[in-house]
């Protein structure tokens, strides 16, 4: 049988371009390669999927060609997405612009998408994996170890490197450079940076508010604010991985990387706060002094790194040490030295370049009938939906541009 698409992945952006192309009256296989289609959504949002996000700019995306997304995103973007599953039955629901099932179960979402596969007669194969595709003439061979099959079109929507035990092992980049496409150099993105500084050990499990900045051979280059997460080995938390990009870009060209927190970027008036606390707490010590406004293990950690002893009195706080810790407190220093890998990124930055594709389409330059969806290109999104968004936008575009045979 030939069919008039195959698709490489069964994650969220080859589900919906099943979906769409079979709501178009198109033959679909779907070849997966792990034992069911959309396990790396199960793992999103802690659970409960945040499927998009109804807040977009032009910092949502990066990538060789950040502004890449946007036509196609005007396209289908969060209310179609938003549409597109309430027209298999299942609602959602806004939280402060951040969209989940209503159910808040990311399973929710794989279900539905599964169970529409199914309803439209999508042919699904799992613990599939694609080895090779050919294009003969006007069909493309795909091969699966010792199983082959045809179709009209492709996609390739086999995801990045992220998370491999979830699915995304890189193997659609190898099979987009075997037919001639050109793959960026691909890294961890949203993933906590490490730090070797040994005051980590003691802020471990520390959770604090904090504004912070990336600087790159002292130029700053990102800044994000929300809740850091203190661990052993670095920093943690949405606000970090935000900005991870950056940092490990420049780490990956050897560069000097630092973080600069503000420890409590919504007390402007540090100086004053910190004259009536020393006055109303003069028989504290300096810890003491400190913990009436910053955590316990930071209010430690900041004294330890300006050598002033814990258990000071606060009343014998000098000038210049008081100036220090403010300084401190608002330029808390954390020098970059590495990043987590690819099994704690939650999505991978490079892939399949852009320039290659068509924009609006997603077929090949190279190759009619080829077409790419998901993070399998070079664009990834900030935290917030917007991966997710993406896979559902590509998907949508690609599984649009299928026509079925007998039309």
């Amino acid at each position: 049988m030939k069919y008039d698409v195959i698709i490489a992945g069964g994650g969220a952006s080859g589900m919906t371009a099943a979906i769409t192309a079979a709501r178009r009256g198109c033959s679909v296989l779907v070849l997966e390669r792990m034992d069911r289609p959309g396990k790396k959504i199960l793992a999103t949002g802690n659970g409960r999927c945040n499927l998009t996000n109804s807040y977009l700019d032009q910092d949502c995306y990066r990538g060789e060609k950040p502004g890449f997304p946007y036509s196609m995103l005007e396209v289908f973007g969060a209310a179609e997405t938003l549409d597109f599953f309430q027209s298999m039955g299942m609602l959602t629901t806004d939280l402060g612009g951040y969209y989940y099932p209503a159910s808040m179960q990311a399973s929710t979402v794989v279900d539905t998408l599964t169970g529409k596969m199914r309803q439209l007669g999508v042919h699904i194969k799992t613990g599939t994996e694609v080895k090779k595709i050919q294009k003969i003439k006007d069909t493309f061979h795909v091969t699966c170890g010792t199983e082959k099959y045809q179709g009209r079109n492709v996609i390739l929507a086999a995801g990045g490197m992220a998370q491999e035990k979830l699915g995304s092992n890189g193997s659609g980049y190898a099979l987009a450079k075997a037919v001639g496409h050109t793959v960026t150099d691909v890294f961890p993105a949203l993933v906590a940076l490490e730090s070797e500084e040994k005051f980590f050990q003691h802020l471990a499990g520390v959770r604090n508010v904090s504004a912070l900045s990336v600087y790159v051979n002292g130029q700053k280059t990102a800044e994000q604010t929300g809740e850091v997460q203190f661990a052993k080995y670095g920093i943690s938390g949405i606000p970090v991985f935000q900005v991870s990009r950056y940092a490990i870009d420049a780490l990956r060209k050897k560069k000097k990387v630092e973080v600069i927190l503000n420890l409590m970027p919504e007390q402007f008036t540090l100086k004053e706060l910190m004259d009536y606390f020393r006055k109303v707490g003069y028989y504290k010590t300096a810890e003491e002094f400190l913990q009436g406004f910053l955590n316990k293990k930071l209010a430690f950690t900041v004294l330890s790194r300006l050598k002033i002893r814990p258990e000071k009195s606060a009343a014998d706080l000098t000038q210049k040490e008081l100036r220090q810790i403010r300084s401190m407190i608002q330029k808390f220093p954390v020098p970059v030295s590495g990043y987590k890998g690819f099994d704690m990124a939650q999505v991978t930055a490079g892939g399949v370049s852009v320039r290659e594709v068509i924009e609006g389409t997603l077929e090949s330059k190279i190759h009619r009938g080829l077409y790419f969806a998901g993070e399998l290109l070079d664009v990834d999104g900030t935290c917030g939906g917007y991966n997710l968004q993406w896979a559902f936008t590509s998907g949508y575009i690609a599984g649009n541009q299928i026509e079925a045979e007998n039309q």
